[in-house]
């Protein structure tokens, strides 16, 4: 039986989560039922008591192998999972989140039972429900439209090819090495790592399998909603932007890239007309960076292309929702009211 690190990043997760569904949650995967497993609590410069209380509940789970590694400050849940499994003795890297609860034991079993199913799938990930309503599904992975913004879309519950993971996921950690020697790209921050990780599992000729069997509890955007709206949106934004230079074909790149870019440029005005200057703030700071950083970002283009692609964006861009204009205009993340 092969081991895996489970991996959970924590950022105040008192105050975002909440000190009892925190206990809750970690509790829930130190009770997983599988035979070879480690737990790795990653916290980002937390200044809420969250490490003391993970070092509380790991007290009273002996019998499990636990650490806690605390950084010096908050780098992001991209950072922070790559932290953790630069440290983890796993074969198996399994990521989840302090607001994700599992429903059941067994959850890992399942996912390690689809993935050992075949060399050729990259990663899976479970289904999740709402917190507060555990009979309605709160995502069942993600996708989006060629322009890169997050659409939703509505599939079987079956095993079935996500464009984009969730968590929990669970991979081979020998896979990093295959998708550029890191699963994130430490730039990334916050929003759209899971984006930019996705299509290049699939670009390197894997597949990503949606597996319902497997479930958790979810409190959405549980640490996202007590962060300031203009960091939320300018990562965001620029993560968007980046993802398309670095992982699409030159053909595609010309194609929706100017599209991408435009939406933003006339958003600018719209947020300012509707009195939203951290919107606008965002999005110009978002924009800016791109620039300022570009020189970055055609370099890592460059490996993505000529190092890790075997196949052609065909793959990905039959598992995007199609771009629909109306929809995009109508979508409040870009365009709040």
């Amino acid at each position: 039986m092969k081991k895996v690190s489970i991996i959970m990043v924590n950022y105040n997760g008192i105050k975002c989560v909440g000190e009892k569904d925190l206990i809750s949650a970690v509790k829930s995967f130190l009770e997983t039922d599988y035979p070879s497993f480690e737990f790795i609590f990653v916290d980002n410069n937390s200044d809420d008591g969250s490490v003391d209380l993970v070092k509380t509940i790991f007290q009273k789970y002996p019998q499990v192998q636990s650490k806690i590694i605390k950084n010096s400050k908050n780098i992001g849940f991209a950072g922070g999972c790559n932290k953790g499994i630069i440290e983890s003795g796993g074969d198996y890297i399994c990521l989840v989140n302090n607001d994700d609860m599992a429903m059941n034991r067994n959850w890992l079993r399942e996912l390690v039972k689809i993935i050992e199913s075949s060399e050729n799938i990259g990663a899976v990930f479970a289904k999740k429900m709402k917190w507060n309503n555990p009979l309605d599904v709160d995502a069942r992975g993600m996708t989006i439209n060629p322009a890169g913004i997050p659409c939703k879309s509505n599939i079987e519950d079956k095993i079935t090819p996500r464009l984009i993971w969730q968590t929990p996921v669970l991979f081979r950690k020998n896979l990093i090495e295959k998708i550029g020697g890191k699963f994130f790209d430490d730039d990334y921050i916050i929003l759209h790592d899971d984006t930019d990780s996705s299509l290049r599992i699939w670009l390197a000729g894997y597949k990503i399998l949606y597996v319902p069997n497997s479930t958790v509890l979810h409190k959405r955007s549980a640490t996202m909603k007590s962060l300031p709206v203009e960091f939320v949106c300018f990562h965001g934004r620029k993560n968007i932007i980046q993802t398309i230079i670095k992982n699409y074909q030159f053909k595609n790149l010309v194609k929706w890239l100017p599209i991408t870019l435009s939406i933003y440029l006339i958003a600018i005005p719209y947020y300012l007309l509707i009195n939203r200057p951290d919107q606008a703030r965002a999005t110009t700071k978002a924009l800016g960076w791109i620039v300022k950083n570009l020189r970055t970002i055609l370099k890592k283009r460059k490996y993505v292309q000529e190092q890790i692609r075997k196949v052609s964006d065909d793959i990905i861009f039959s598992l995007m929702a199609p771009f629909n204009l109306f929809e995009v205009l109508r979508g409040e993340k870009v365009w709040p009211k």
